[in-house]
C-alpha cells in the first residue's frame, strides 16, 4: 500500500516526466526516471514483508497462543479473565520480529469501545530490531458488565524508506467477563414462611430444632427433659425449657426484566443496569446465609438458573447476569405461568422490573399473591433515567409519573411489597422501603 510520502513522490515523478516530454527537457525526464526506479526498488524491498497470517505456538512465553505474520508475531496476556464493574484489567501485548532485518511497525491493539484506557496506551509506532521483541502494556477500566473480547491486533509494516506499508489484522483474541458490581447488604428483610430444614444451614430467628439459644419458655407436657434449664428452675421455681433457634434454608427466586424497554436511558444508567446489580447483591447475600437461590431473566426468551446453594451457584448467577441483554418483549405472565408449578410454597419472590409496556404485570403478580407467595418488586423507573438525560420534558415526565404511581398503588393494594427505586438510591434503602421497615 502506498504511503502519503510515496504518493506525493510518484505524483511528482509523473509531473516531471510529462513536463520533460512537453518541454523536451532530458534532465527532467532523467530525474523522473530516477524517482521511478527508487520507488520500484522500495516497493520490491517492502514486498519481503509477507502478510499471510498463520497460527503459531509460542511456548517460550508461558504457553500463550499467538498469531504471526511471516516475520512478525503477536501474543497477549490478561491479568484476569473475570472482574467486577469498575474493575481493571492489565493487558500485555508481546510483539516479536523474527527476521534478520529491522522493521518499522505501527501496532494498535483493539479494545471494546465501552472500555476506558486508564494507564499506558494500546498504540505504538516503533522500529523493532532484528530478532527482537517489545511489550505494549496498558490498563483498561471496565465500567459495564458483559462478555468482552480484546483483539484483533492491527499491524502496519513499513519499509525503511517509509514509502510503502502493508497492513494486516492478527486475529489473536482474549475474552474476559465483567460481573455486575454488588452492594453489601446487612439484612434483606426477606425470609420464607415455609423454610426447609437443612443440616448446617443458617439461623432464621424462629424457634425450632437447632443449636443456638433463642429464648426461655415454660415447660409443657411432651417437652424433652434434656431441654429443661435447671438454673432457671432454681431461680423461679418453675420448670423452664430452652428454645433453640431454628436452622433452616429458604428458597429465594430472583426475576430480572431484560426486555428491550429495560435499556431505556443512558448506557450506564438504565433499569437493566440497576436490576442486574440488585440481583447480584441479593444473590450474594442470600447465598451467604445458605439460602437456596434461583434466577430467571426474561427478555426475548426466558433464561433460568435452577435453585442451588454455595459459591458455585453465585458464579453461575453472576455469569447469567453479565450476559443479560436488553432484547424482546416477553410479558411477565409468560414467566409466571412457566415457573408457578416449580416453586415451593412460601418461597419469597423478588422481581426487578421497570413495570413499563407490559399489560400483564397486574395479573401476573396477582397470580403470585393468590397462591400466598411473598412478592417484593424493586422498580428502577426508566422515567427517572430519561428525565435525568433530558430526553423528556417536565410535563411529559409528570404525566407518566402519575400513571406509574397509580400502578404502584394498585400493586400495593394487592399485598405486593413494592418500591419505586430512584437513581442513586442504595439497594438496602430500596429494600427497606419496599418491605415497610
Amino acid at each position: 500500500m502506498w504511503s502519503r510520502k510515496s504518493a506525493l513522490l510518484g505524483s511528482l515523478a509523473v509531473s516531471m516526466y510529462l513536463m520533460g516530454l512537453t518541454l523536451r527537457n532530458s534532465q527532467l525526464i532523467t530525474v523522473a526516471v530516477v524517482i521511478f526506479v527508487f520507488l520500484t526498488y522500495a516497493a520490491l524491498f517492502s514486498g519481503h514483508a509477507d502478510v499471510a497470517a498463520s497460527g503459531r505456538r509460542m511456548d517460550e512465553w508461558m504457553g500463550e497462543e499467538g498469531v504471526a505474520l511471516s516475520n512478525v508475531s503477536a501474543m497477549r496476556k490478561l491479568s484476569s479473565a473475570r472482574v467486577f464493574e469498575d474493575g481493571e484489567v492489565e493487558i500485555t501485548l508481546r510483539m516479536q520480529n523474527h527476521s534478520a532485518l529491522p522493521k518499522i511497525l505501527e501496532v494498535r491493539d483493539r479494545v471494546p469501545e465501552v472500555m476506558r484506557i486508564k494507564q499506558g496506551a494500546n498504540y505504538i509506532l516503533m522500529e523493532l530490531g532484528p530478532r527482537r521483541e517489545t511489550f505494549i502494556e496498558y490498563t483498561v477500566e471496565c465500567p459495564l458488565r458483559g462478555f468482552y473480547s480484546v483483539g484483533p491486533v492491527a499491524v502496519r509494516v513499513q519499509d525503511p524508506f517509509g514509502m510503502f506499508h502493508k497492513e494486516k489484522e492478527l486475529h489473536v483474541y482474549d475474552d474476559f467477563l465483567v460481573f455486575p458490581k454488588m452492594e453489601d447488604l446487612k439484612d434483606a428483610f426477606v425470609k420464607s414462611r415455609v423454610p426447609k430444614i437443612f443440616t448446617g444451614a443458617v439461623n432464621i430467628r424462629q424457634p425450632g430444632p437447632g443449636s443456638e439459644f433463642y429464648s426461655l419458655r415454660e415447660y409443657f407436657d411432651g417437652d424433652s427433659f434434656r431441654s429443661i434449664n435447671w438454673n432457671a428452675y432454681a431461680r423461679s421455681g418453675k420448670l423452664m425449657v430452652n428454645e433453640r433457634e431454628r436452622d433452616a434454608v429458604s428458597d429465594i427466586i430472583l426475576i430480572v426484566d431484560s426486555r428491550a424497554i429495560a435499556e431505556t436511558g443512558p448506557v450506564s444508567r438504565n433499569a437493566l443496569v440497576y436490576s442486574t446489580r440488585a440481583a447480584a447483591s441479593l444473590a450474594r447475600y442470600f447465598l451467604s446465609r445458605r439460602d437456596s437461590v434461583g434466577l430467571i431473566v426474561y427478555g426475548d426468551e426466558v433464561v433460568s438458573v435452577d435453585r442451588d446453594t454455595g459459591k458455585k451457584q453465585l458464579y453461575v448467577i453472576l455469569t447469567k447476569l453479565a450476559g443479560a441483554m436488553a432484547r424482546g418483549n416477553t410479558p411477565l405472565q409468560v414467566v409466571v405461568n412457566r415457573i408457578l408449578p416449580h416453586i415451593n410454597k412460601g418461597s419469597p419472590i423478588i422481581v426487578m422490573s421497570n413495570l413499563e409496556q407490559d399489560p400483564t404485570i397486574i395479573n401476573a403478580l396477582r397470580d403470585f399473591r393468590a397462591r400466598d407467595f411473598d412478592v417484593t418488586v424493586l422498580s428502577p423507573s426508566s422515567l427517572e433515567f430519561e428525565f435525568d438525560a433530558r430526553r423528556i420534558d417536565r410535563t411529559g415526565f409528570e404525566v407518566m409519573k402519575t400513571e406509574r404511581d397509580i400502578l404502584i398503588s394498585e400493586l400495593r393494594g394487592m399485598g405486593v411489597n413494592i418500591m419505586d427505586w430512584e437513581p442513586d438510591m442504595l439497594l438496602s434503602t430500596a429494600l427497606a422501603g419496599a418491605r415497610g421497615f
